[in-house]
């Protein structure tokens, strides 16, 4: 453990883990085989998108490098080798959805830093008592729930420390001890995989969600309602909620344990918190503002127009600058911004960024011609094969990436052959957050990985759960679509 923590401090601190660095190099070494050499009939620029793809991925699954600095991997290469115009990719960083993440993760931020995730927490503790089944199932109902209408990351962000800080005094206060301990790992296992899959039901679950967002938007010629996302998302996170759930109680923790600590605990722990406090209040009344408006986006569209939830979550993020709380301190402050998850605003573009490299590479046509057999509703099949792919990518790289890497290439598949991509996307964006089984799936995982769950754990019953994922969603999917005429209609 002492080997594992060492190289996490190497790469947390400088980005780059020194001690790997022939790995590293392997990444880029790839990148120009493939470039160079003559793969699948392939013109050069596509084959430059393809080894930037797997040059991004090598880097994302290793854990030697930093997130942040593998994101930017497509405009250093495209500055010297014009497989894409890189003045287009860098655009990105000015998107609308650029700002809706910073908004709402800036909000996130202000939650963590005055406690009120915190006290939410305990309060809801304070019923639960010290089972172990029932504090898994809270946890995951949070994280479930908050992380549906902010980034799954900030969710994790937001619960995981808390979790951690009773999980210390309840006697798991070390890294190690948390990895050794099945409760302690199930916890913060229910706190990630509950983000994760909690994600669904609306575009705010992360940028993943944000990214397919865009894409659909761009394919039915209109900006998606919030609520046309959810009445077709639902479905999906109401049967996933309680399979999860019970996977974790149930497998995950075979026999109930009576933790350390009882309801009197969690009350004093509360207790001293004190009443709530002005950061608390606003953080949360801004939070619910910025939220109500995006899904009453319809109401206001015609008579305001230029009304956009995204910069709506920006411009009221912003305002927390300038409300004061008890202290010296405004609600947002230099301070607070220390809990913004800053990776997530370069991760995000790059995702959308190589998406553009595959397409103006002409690899994505490429990838097209070998799926445009399954490109027809020709039953349950269809979905299985691109939910099978998107969930295979998944866990093995990111969700961001698999977003950016696959779905645009469905969407123009479907929509070269003159059919309606909606009901497939429906189907991708439940594939695209199966993400269980690797740290670098998500943010949710990789938090909860730096905080001592154990790895084993989360890749064997991870992969499980994806699998069985794959098969509901692709099933669910296919239902849908096939009873309900409106579901696979914008």
């Amino acid at each position: 453990m002492d080997e594992i923590s060492s190289g996490r401090e190497l790469v947390d601190r400088f980005g780059v883990n020194v001690e790997k660095f022939k790995y590293i190099m392997v990444g880029p070494l790839i990148f120009f085989l493939i470039l160079v050499l003559p793969v699948l009939g392939m013109e050069w620029q596509a084959r430059g998108g393809l080894g930037i793809l797997v040059w991004m991925a090598l880097w994302w699954t290793s854990g030697h490098i930093a997130v942040a600095i593998t994101a930017l991997v497509p405009f250093v290469v495209t500055t010297f080798i014009p497989i894409a115009p890189v003045e287009e990719l860098v655009t990105v960083f000015s998107h609308r959805i650029v700002f809706l993440i910073s908004g709402s993760c800036a909000i996130g931020a202000a939650w963590q830093r005055w406690g009120l995730a915190k006290r939410v927490s305990l309060k809801i503790l304070t019923v639960v008592g010290n089972s172990a089944r029932k504090q898994i199932w809270v946890w995951f109902l949070l994280s479930t729930v908050l992380s549906s209408i902010i980034a799954d990351t900030v969710t994790a962000a937001v619960f995981i420390p808390v979790a951690v800080t009773l999980l210390s005094y309840l006697g798991f206060e070390s890294n190690s001890e948390r990895w050794e301990s099945p409760v302690a790992t199930n916890i913060l296992l229910a706190i990630a995989w509950g983000a994760s899959i909690g994600s669904l039901p609306t575009p705010l679950g992360g940028g993943q969600n944000l990214l397919i967002y865009e894409f659909l938007s761009e394919a039915v010629g209109r900006d998606i309602y919030f609520y046309e996302w959810t009445l077709r998302m639902l479905p999906f996170t109401l049967v996933f909620i309680p399979i999860i759930g019970l996977y974790l109680t149930y497998i995950l923790q075979p026999q109930d344990e009576k933790l350390p600590g009882s309801k009197e605990f969690y009350q004093e722990k509360l207790d001293e918190l004190g009443g709530l406090s002005k950061g608390e209040l606003f953080s949360g009344v801004i939070f619910l503002i910025a939220v109500l408006i995006a899904f009453t986006e319809p109401l206001y569209r015609s008579y305001l127009p230029n009304l956009d939830p995204a910069f709506v979550f920006f411009s009221l993020a912003l305002l927390l600058f300038f409300i004061p709380t008890e202290t010296e301190e405004n609600v947002l402050s230099l301070k607070s911004i220390s809990y913004f998850p800053i990776t997530i605003l370069i991760v995000w573009p790059s995702a959308l960024a190589l998406a553009k490299v595959l397409e103006h590479s002409g690899f994505i046509d490429i990838i097209g011609g070998y799926l445009t057999g399954f490109a027809e509703y020709n039953g349950l099949l269809t979905f299985l094969v691109f939910c099978g792919v998107i969930a295979v990518l998944t866990n093995i790289s990111t969700n961001t990436a698999s977003a950016a890497l696959l779905v645009p290439v469905v969407i123009q598949l479907f929509v070269s052959q003159g059919l309606n991509p909606v009901p497939i996307v429906f189907a991708l964006i439940t594939a695209v957050n199966l993400s269980f089984a690797i740290a670098s799936g998500n943010g949710c995982l990789a938090v909860s990985a730096g905080y001592g769950v154990n790895l084993k754990t989360m890749f064997k019953h991870g992969m499980i759960i994806a699998v069985i994922g794959w098969v509901i969603s692709a099933g669910l999917a296919y239902f849908l679509n096939s009873t309900l005429p409106w579901w696979g209609v914008i």
